[in-house]
């Protein structure tokens, strides 16, 4: 490429002008006027610019592109203090001592590295070539040369043309297999995140299931001794209690509103209970259990309160475990009794009702025992098998 001659004078330094070979003459520079030892020390001092020579630093051989206005310039050699770039024979006189900002352009596979720093056209080594030294040569573009010759000697880089190549070890392949396996981790946790998310979409459809077909009543179940109620049959006051009645001796009696007293007769020798909050002279209600007596033997009968809610569910086909505190599942059949229609008619929100397990399925050991009640039902009526049991 053929250099024209800089038409500009830089404003720091008088720069000359082209002339015919014939009439051009070195000019004189000017001498620097003496400045006091304190301004000397305080304002920066210009850096010469023959403070290096070319044996102090290694020149690399590495291709850049040097932008000088509107000059491209192709770059084969490089060093942290100086720059050599190809012209078209001599260099004309006329550019020596000229400074610019330059820009440096080096071009690599997929990316490119620009540097602007400031330089001066110190002269030429021999024909063909422009030598560029940097002003400040530990400037802010320092570090990134830096790194780009430390890499361009230790062989990293690939270039365009081939001009660089590759001469490390294994860093490429070393990168592929942290790659390989950064991969198979990648894939392993995703095989991971799926399998969570699986468990949890089941979770949920399990829950969504159990509270669509399960539904637990909130009384306490009761396992006692089996026995048979005796209760008010009319409101009043309870008159008279005796709980070491014999067979057909009263046991109690109920002075009624109306002003009768009625009185009520044991059926057998049996051992009397009376209802816990019953006493001579309580108030009672129709259909309030007064005592309960328990014939020879040992019999167990499971009582609680039911919802009405839970009672139609029941009612309506539903399947009543009883899920006791020793962990045991029973299926168990609900029984209305004439107490459980009075209750409704009052309309309390819970009404008793007992609970009929299998036959031999609770003994003498269950009796005082905690359970809960659990209503399940089946989808479709019944025609597929129940879910969750």
């Amino acid at each position: 490429m053929v250099l024209t001659a800089p038409m500009q004078v830089n404003a720091e330094e008088p720069q000359p002008q082209p002339q015919p070979k014939a009439a051009q003459q070195p000019q004189p520079k000017p001498q620097a006027k003496p400045q006091p030892q304190q301004a000397r020390a305080e304002a920066p001092q210009p850096m010469p610019q023959d403070f290096v020579f070319e044996a102090e630093h290694p020149v690399i051989q590495l291709p850049f592109r040097a932008q000088i206005g509107n000059h491209t310039l192709t770059g084969h050699e490089l060093s942290v203090t100086a720059a050599y770039v190809a012209i078209d024979g001599r260099l004309d006189p006329a550019w020596k001592g000229h400074r610019e900002i330059v820009r440096l352009q080096f071009d690599f596979p997929g990316f490119s590295v620009v540097l602007l720093p400031e330089m001066v056209v110190v002269g030429s080594r021999h024909d063909g070539e422009m030598t560029l030294q940097f002003m400040d040569p530990a400037g802010a573009h320092l570090p990134q040369l830096r790194y780009i010759l430390n890499t361009a000697i230790a062989g990293d880089f690939v270039s365009l043309g081939g001009m660089l190549s590759y001469t490390g070890p294994t860093q490429p392949k070393a990168a592929r297999a942290a790659e390989s396996s950064g991969g198979g981790k990648l894939r392993l946790r995703s095989v991971a995140v799926a399998l969570l998310s699986m468990m949890l979409i089941v979770s949920a459809v399990g829950l969504m299931l159990s509270r669509a077909t399960q539904s637990e009543e909130l009384r306490p179940v009761f396992i006692e001794r089996a026995g048979k109620e005796m209760r008010a049959t009319t409101a009043g006051q309870v008159g008279y209690l005796n709980p070491a009645a014999k067979s057909g001796e009263v046991v109690f009696s109920v002075n009624a509103n109306s002003g009768d007293v009625l009185n009520f007769k044991l059926p057998c020798d049996c051992e009397v209970i009376v209802t816990e909050g019953v006493f001579e002279g309580s108030t009672v209600l129709p259909f309030d259990s007064i005592l309960s007596f328990f014939e020879p033997g040992v019999d167990v009968s499971v009582k609680t309160q039911i919802s009405i809610e839970g009672l139609a569910k029941a009612m309506d086909g539903a399947q009543a475990y009883l899920d006791l505190s020793d962990g045991r599942t029973i299926p168990v059949s609900v029984v209305v009794t004439s107490a459980t229609n009075a209750a409704a008619d009052r309309g309390e929100p819970f009404v008793p009702v007992r609970l009929l397990p299998e036959d031999g399925v609770l003994n003498q050991d269950d009796i005082g025992k905690s359970a809960r009640l659990r209503l399940s039902r089946s989808w479709f009526g019944g025609s597929i098998p129940k879910l969750l049991e």
